[in-house]
């Protein structure tokens, strides 16, 4: 299991700034979280080696560059039984089951009731 990075308050805003825009300059995110560039710099650095930011990418628009959208659908049907299938209603309430059998106290409280 991997330990968790030692991420202070300044980490966690630069990280916010950067998932929300990775173009943003470290000056601009310097001035906005009021440390200097070189010290974002050696966060984001830093962050890069630990594995907290894996990877720099640009999210693309696939109709914008004329690609075609796949889709992708995974379904997993279970088999059912007639049993288990969903009953259409009928506006007719169920006729109550009978149990197979029944114990002798129960039988003799249903025959002196």
């Amino acid at each position: 299991m991997r330990k968790s990075a030692d991420l202070d308050e300044f980490d966690l805003a630069i990280l916010e700034i950067l998932q929300a825009d990775s173009t943003v300059p470290q000056r601009e995110i310097g001035e906005r979280i009021n440390l200097s560039a070189p010290a974002v710099q050696r966060r984001i650095k830093r962050m890069q080696a630990t594995g907290v930011i894996q990877a720099n990418i640009a999210v693309v628009d696939p109709a914008a560059v004329g690609l075609p959208i796949t889709i992708v659908v995974e379904e997993v049907a279970e088999e059912k039984t007639a049993e288990a299938a969903p009953k259409k209603k009928s506006g007719k309430k169920p006729a109550a089951k009978k149990p197979a059998a029944q114990s002798a106290k129960t039988k003799a409280k249903k025959e002196a009731a």
